[in-house]
């Protein structure tokens, strides 16, 4: 009878027990309405369950960072305990499975980690603390964030740059880092890295403008600070933009013209948008202005016709021009360094992995273009130089395209 007892109370205590897909369920819904103590409730039974599951780490590494900051409104005032505790998750995710493999909300654990932190430093900094936000990159870099592959990668593209450039980067693997490398390293301080993402908030906006923290060079706009808190989105219909040219003999009618849409809900732009209007104008080509790569299409604002590939980055220019030969076969063969090929955390990290294959990119679209031109020896040189910086060993090919015109240029120029 006794046995019978126990036997029942274990079966009835297994069907209460909720396994982690039903609390994974419980916790997006909690994400989604913004209830993150509640997903943390959800999240801490399931560790009691699982405490070796990667993506449950993940998941409480997530609440607890959307307790942080669920956006770029906040990064300039976050919460350290809160910090402490996203990246603790994040890091026992990765010691439990570092090629992590479970869902991600947008990047990978080493990401979070390095937006936590660089977080952090921007919160410091914007105290006026130096001391603390060197503090948060540091222990960002412990924590996992921060390694030699993606600084490599961000130090590639700042170095596509001429001097005082302005800087359009994205996301989190093209600003943290490079954050990172202009206040730990002093690393290319003239330029002034401008994330599109957070140019849609008045803080930043006027940071950029008066105190820009990790650099040598503020953005000048034709803005008060006033004008700048009152920004908003703007109903918006399609419009031909203009801004003048002076003494360019490609461009003979004196101004760059781009067609500008909509960017929010095919009605309205965006802060971003705006600003971005607003500082290539006030700049009058007096700085010059790069977008990284890894650029979303839409955040462009419709110039493509005016951005030549060089690289890691697309340069604006005065006159229309897809590719500047010249200056890619420069940054490729003798500007870019290569090791972080080597770097283990390729292996772990998917968004690294991807982010590399860039350059495979570039190096084929510099062999296409010497391929166009008959030019066999310098279609051979570039493809040869990328299969030493960049063997398939090292770095397998994740895209098949790439691959098929890598071999489709090396059989018609043998």
């Amino acid at each position: 009878m006794k046995k019978t007892v126990v036997l029942l109370l274990t079966i009835l205590f297994a069907c209460s027990t909720e396994n982690w897909d039903s609390l994974r369920t419980k916790t997006e819904t909690a994400f989604n309405n913004k209830n993150y103590s509640e997903a943390v409730e959800y999240l801490d039974k399931a560790a009691k369950q699982e405490p070796q599951n990667a993506e449950v780490q993940y998941y409480l590494g997530q609440a607890y960072r959307l307790m942080l900051f669920a956006d770029g409104s906040r990064l300039n005032d976050l919460s350290l305990p809160y910090a402490i505790k996203s990246s603790e998750h994040f890091r026992k995710c990765i010691e439990i499975s570092p090629k992590y493999t479970g869902k991600k909300f947008v990047v990978d654990p080493y990401s979070k980690i390095q937006s936590i932190w660089g977080s952090m430093a921007m919160t410091y900094l914007y105290r006026n603390q130096p001391d603390s936000a060197k503090w948060a990159f540091n222990r960002g870099q412990v924590e996992g964030g921060f390694y030699p592959a993606i600084l490599e990668y961000n130090r590639n593209i700042m170095a596509s740059c001429e001097k005082n450039a302005i800087l359009f980067t994205n996301g989190d693997n093209d600003t943290y880092p490079m954050w990172y490398l202009q206040f730990m390293e002093n690393y290319r301080r003239d330029i002034t890295v401008v994330n599109v993402s957070l140019f849609n908030v008045s803080w930043y906006i006027k940071q950029l403008k008066n105190d820009y923290p990790f650099g040598e060079n503020n953005l000048f706009m034709m803005l008060t600070d006033a004008d700048i808190d009152s920004l908003g989105p703007i109903h918006w219909k399609e419009k031909e933009m203009e801004i003048p040219v002076k003494n360019d003999p490609l461009n003979k009618s004196g101004k760059i013209q781009w067609v500008m849409k909509p960017t929010y809900e095919d009605k309205a732009i965006r802060v971003q948008d705006t600003m971005m209007v607003q500082v290539l104008t006030s700049n009058n080509w007096n700085r010059p202005v790069y977008f990284s790569t890894t650029v979303y299409g839409p955040n462009k604002i419709g110039l493509d016709d005016y951005l030549a590939l060089e690289g890691l980055v697309y340069k604006l220019n005065t006159h229309k021009g897809k590719i500047d030969t010249e200056k890619l076969y420069n940054n490729l063969i003798n500007i870019y360094t290569y090791e972080g090929v080597n770097d283990k955390h390729i292996e772990d990290i998917d968004d690294i992995a991807s982010l590399y294959q860039n350059y495979r990119d570039a190096f084929i679209t510099l062999a296409s273009e010497y391929d166009k031109a008959g030019k066999k020896e310098k279609v051979k040189e570039v493809l040869d130089f990328m299969d030493e910086k960049l063997p398939e060993s090292a770095l397998p090919y994740t895209n098949d395209e790439l691959l098929n015109k890598s071999d489709s240029l090396y059989e018609r120029n043998l």
